[in-house]
């Protein structure tokens, strides 16, 4: 049971799985239920009043061609024509049997097109029918739709074959791939016929509550139980967060010390198009299925073994994926503790002793902490004991490794930060209404006054972000990795007469006044070793709320002497002469050449050829980062495929902790960080 309100601080990738452009499904069964009455003026009323966004137009025109962006994402159901016919009739945002219509329009001719992809696929006997001269675009969403009905169903075509020659690539079988794609035809009509009520409902209203922001959505009873289903999966299964976009289920996120995180065989944005629920059975494929079909197979008992056929997010292709195999298990609070750990670096005849927090999230056992028990494990008392560990152990200084952790606690996040600086404010917070509350101690001293680092990554997010920005406003210690998630907002969930509202009713701020949003934090040293993506981030969200700032709080930084522009000249240069920095080029520039490419031959011989191309460049580009660390090169693609990632992510994740402990020793050399007297403000 959900409480009334509930905070939100991680990352909320929209795990609203029955939306995910609704290009698989239908009924004959909808109607307006009269549970839907009021419950749109319901949920503009708290909106209006309650949401950080106060001056957000909602306009028919807005709603109506969001909802049809929903629908029909690639523009390949409606023709320009029809587009316009449903707009230019739609004058009331109210009027329910109008949206159920036109969604009745789009499942009628999205069953259409499916039928005739069956006739052209039956019609297939060997690859000579798939050799032609036409391309399809990689990406239609900012295509114009076509003007005929015949231009839509000749593209069809065009993708039934595209998708037709993808498989055969895969498995290199015409008859399989015959059966396999006409099973996922059948399965998208079963689809179809699935869908309920509260499914076009969600989806229009979500068309009007996404125009607030991308984290504001409406729950109805059924995507609120689909939503706790993918949550037990993150904490009993493989651990991890799933979401379904044009009908292929991703992972948004791994849960720190989860099977999956362990594994190190999964990453996030990786594809999951098949799962076999036992090693010994065959794998479903599981593209166009509904995220509680996927999850429900994934899930097992512990200590079971599920294997996954995956397309990885590096890989340009849906023809370079691979089967791994998972051990499912129980995600404790404990799997998810800070822990420590100490690297030693020789430098100019001298050896340091730099220690390591990896800080995988924010949590705190709230049950323990409401029933006033003394010892509720929280991450800030763990971290208050690893630091009073690694003094006994005489370090040199410490690595705050917050690679990934989405956040938590806010709580958590300035008890923290008091560990570093002490007393003083951490977050500044502004409600809906304008009113700005600062967040921190006013009394205390620090429990560990030496140098520290923070380290950081793009899937750094919320409270993490809190943290980054304390240490650099208070030039406590250099922020090291890549700039952040950006999310520099508080959501709330509301009951509704039917279903929940989750919307945005807080922003954060930092002491100095700056916002975390959309630009998150940017590092004082750029470290390209770590996590980063250009298709992960606040700004890549549909109406996220934009950066600004706020006047800043009184606040007394450190005295820190130091030369950043020297120590990133040092990392820069390290970096340059780093086999690891060469390997991560050549994967970047391999990819996105493949990704600039806008236009797919729908040609078996081409892509065939093509896909040649793509293993042999992939496996130069391994092979060479194998050679130079003296490891033995693999013999040929598959062999690639099915090794076990180990071996280099241990190396990999070697090389960026030394590269940070040196950035962190440099910092040491340059710099005495005291706190100053006199109180700046801006």
């Amino acid at each position: 049971m959900f409480l009334k309100k509930i905070l939100f601080l991680k990352i909320p990738f929209l795990i609203f799985w029955l939306f995910f452009s609704l290009n698989i499904f239908s009924s004959n069964d909808l109607e307006v239920k009269a549970e839907y009455d009021g419950l749109i003026s319901e949920i503009f009323q708290i909106l209006n009043e309650d949401h950080f966004k106060k001056n957000t137009q909602v306009t028919e025109e807005k709603v109506l061609t969001n909802f049809l962006l929903n629908l029909d994402k690639e523009k390949v159901i409606f023709t320009k024509k029809e587009s316009n016919s449903f707009l230019s009739k739609f004058k009331n945002i109210f009027n329910l049997k109008q949206v159920f219509d036109i969604y009745l329009s789009y499942s009628n001719r999205s069953l259409e097109l499916i039928n005739s992809q069956k006739l052209i696929v039956e019609s297939l006997k060997n690859t000579s029918d798939l050799n032609s001269i036409y391309f399809i675009d990689k990406n239609r969403e900012n295509k114009d739709s076509f003007n005929s009905l015949e231009e839509i169903k000749n593209y069809h075509s065009l993708l039934i074959k595209n998708e037709f020659i993808s498989v055969l690539l895969s498995n290199d079988d015409f008859v399989s791939t015959k059966r396999k794609i006409l099973k996922r035809l059948d399965n998208r009509i079963k689809s179809l016929n699935r869908i309920k009520s509260d499914d076009i409902f969600s989806l229009y209203t979500n068309s009007i509550t996404s125009l607030y922001d991308p984290h504001t959505n409406y729950l109805s009873p059924k995507s609120q139980e689909d939503f706790e289903i993918n949550m037990s999966l993150s904490l009993e299964g493989i651990g991890a967060i799933l979401s379904i976009e044009d009908g292929i289920t991703k992972i948004v996120r791994l849960i720190p010390g989860g099977p999956a995180d362990k594994s190190g065989l999964l990453k996030v944005n990786d594809k999951i198009v098949g799962v076999a629920s036992l090693p010994e059975k065959d794998l479903e494929d599981v593209r166009d299925w509904r995220i509680d079909e996927v999850v429900r197979l994934i899930r097992g008992p512990k200590n079971t073994r599920v294997r996954l056929e995956i397309i990885p997010n590096s890989s340009p292709d849906d023809i370079l994926g691979k089967v791994i195999e998972i051990t499912r298990g129980l995600v404790k609070l404990e799997d998810q503790a800070a822990k420590k750990k100490q690297i030693e670096i020789f430098k100019t005849n001298k050896s340091y002793n730099i220690g390591v927090i990896d800080l995988p999230a924010f949590y705190m056992d709230f049950d323990a902490f409401s029933k006033n028990q003394f010892n509720y494990k929280s991450s800030s008392k763990d971290v208050r004991n690893l630091l009073r560990e690694l003094k006994e152990e005489q370090v040199d200084g410490v690595i705050l490794d917050l690679r990934g952790n989405s956040g938590g606690s806010l709580y958590e996040a300035y008890s923290l930060a008091k560990l570093f600086i002490g007393k003083g404010s951490v977050v500044q917070v502004m409600e809906s209404n304008g009113s700005i509350q600062p967040l921190g101690h006013t009394r205390g001293l620090q429990n560990y006054a030496g140098p520290v680092l923070i380290l950081v990554d793009k899937l750094s997010a919320s409270a993490s972000e809190i943290l980054a920005g304390a240490f650099q406003d208070y030039k406590r210690g250099l922020v090291v990795g890549t700039s952040t998630f950006g999310k520099g907002t508080v959501q709330r969930l509301e009951n509704l007469s039917y279903g929940q509202l989750k919307f945005t009713e807080q922003k954060f701020y930092r002491v100095s006044g700056k916002s975390t949003q959309n630009l998150g934090v940017v590092p004082d040293i750029n470290l390209p070793f770590v996590f980063d993506s250009e298709e992960i981030g606040e700004m890549t969200l549909e109406n996220s709320l934009p950066y600004d700032d706020i006047s800043s709080l009184e606040y007394a930084p450190f005295d820190s002497t130091s030369n950043i522009d020297m120590i990133q000249s040092f990392s820069r240069k390290r970096v340059l002469d780093s086999n690891l920095n060469e390997y991560i080029k050549g994967q970047k520039n391999y990819a996105k050449k493949e990704i600039e490419k806008e236009l797919i031959p729908v040609n078996y011989l081409v892509r065939k050829s093509k896909k040649r191309s793509q293993e042999e460049k992939r496996l130069f580009i391994e092979n060479k980062f194998r050679t130079s660390l003296g490891l033995k090169p693999y013999l040929n693609f598959q062999e690639f495929l099915d090794a076990d990632p180990e071996e280099i992510n241990e190396f990999s994740e070697k090389m960026v902790l030394e590269e940070a402990a040196r950035i962190l020793i440099d910092q040491i050399n340059f710099s005495k960080p005291k706190r100053l007297s006199r109180v700046e403000s801006r």
